[in-house]
């Protein structure tokens, strides 16, 4: 049976390769971001809109075409800079993004699951939610919050058959972290007890476990980071 997921920053990075995973494994993709996902198939439904201007009545009209049988909040942003040298539009437009504006995508899916009786959610947060790191007080602040937003939201739901997880990663060899210089890289690899970064299929193969073998973990912070942390 074709199940439903919905996916917030699925055109690239850890979102791209957990929809490449779930379309090999029969899921019918929605995916909200602000461009399209680079695949192509019948299966996946692009929405772009601007996560830090997205709001509830944009998030029903979808609902509306969709039973969305698992949620993965994995969007994010990053605008690095010292707290006190950090503009307040700086601090809101990643505090925003990574979690205020997350309400309007949860709010109506949360309450279409319960009608449901079902239903599958997960966040994406980071390490650095747990370790914090310098020059990323509005980054680390947005995701530590996914925390409590996971564990209140699997109390809440628990009796309606909802299961809400929370996955933590460390440096994974994205883009983004081949942004980073090289020699601040090779300074946080030797920092990783297992001396390397992990791949995307890690985040999505516990991604795909999460949704189609889990059946009693909820509430849970899920490290993943090569035993940084």
């Amino acid at each position: 049976m074709i199940k439903n997921t919905l996916i917030t920053g699925g055109s690239k990075g850890i979102g791209l390769n957990i929809i490449k995973k779930l379309l090999d494994n029969n899921h019918k993709i929605i995916n909200i971001s602000r461009n399209n996902c680079k695949i192509i198939d019948k299966n996946i439904y692009n929405y772009n809109y601007d996560i830090n201007k997205i709001d509830t009545y944009q998030v029903n009209k979808i609902l509306k075409k969709f039973r969305i049988n698992n949620c993965i909040i994995n969007s994010g942003i990053t605008n690095d800079k010292f707290f006190h040298k950090m503009k307040q539009n700086e601090w809101e437009e990643v505090i925003n993004t990574n979690f205020t504006k997350n309400y309007s995508i949860l709010n109506p899916v949360v309450n279409q699951m319960r009608e449901n009786n079902n239903g599958n959610i997960i966040l994406i947060s980071s390490v650095n939610a747990k370790k914090g790191a310098i020059g990323q007080t509005n980054y680390s602040s947005s995701k530590s919050a996914m925390f409590g937003l996971t564990k209140s939201l699997a109390l809440e739901n628990s009796s309606k058959k909802i299961l809400v997880n929370c996955i933590c990663p460390g440096y994974i060899n994205t883009d983004m972290t081949k942004k980073i210089n090289i020699n601040i890289l090779n300074n946080i690899k030797k920092n990783i007890p297992l001396g390397k970064l992990g791949r995307e299929e890690d985040i999505s193969d516990l991604v795909l476990y999460l949704i189609e073998k889990n059946k009693y973990m909820t509430g849970s912070i899920i490290d993943i980071n090569g035993g940084l942390i």
